[in-house]
């Protein structure tokens, strides 16, 4: 899970600081005990080389589109990983995930609970500030 998380935080920083609105979005890694929050992350593959990969991503799309629409009406979290997710379908291709595309998806912390050493996926908002805005 490490290392889909970092290859998705490089894909990341090709979204450019203006589109971040300032406040660039990461994903971390934490250990699932004394994780307080009900809900956590998760990273969900598309095999886009399949028919009912690209209608998930299609699916995807849409739902992106609704929540830039509606944002007002969603909790942080969703409103967190749709924005991870529009910024991973603007800023990379298909090809640069080798038709495999991961897709930020909540999930119920109790799912994972009882498995040991599990890591949970959690988020990490930082701001960007004078010399560091990148206006590309």
């Amino acid at each position: 899970m490490d290392a889909s998380v970092k290859q998705v935080n490089t894909a990341l920083q090709e979204y450019s600081d203006k589109d971040w609105n300032y406040s660039r979005i990461s994903l971390v890694t934490r250990p699932l005990d004394g994780f307080g929050s009900p809900y956590i992350l998760r990273l969900e593959i598309l095999d886009l080389k399949t028919k009912q990969g690209r209608t998930d991503l299609k699916t995807l799309s849409d739902e992106v589109k609704w929540g830039d629409r509606h944002a007002s009406e969603l909790g942080m979290l969703e409103v967190v990983s749709l924005r991870i997710n529009k910024a991973l379908l603007e800023a990379t291709s298909d090809e640069y995930w080798q038709f495999k595309r991961p897709v930020v998806r909540i999930a119920k912390r109790e799912a994972l609970a009882g498995k040991q050493d599990i890591n949970a996926i959690w988020y990490q908002i930082t701001e960007v500030a004078g010399e560091d805005f990148d206006n590309r």
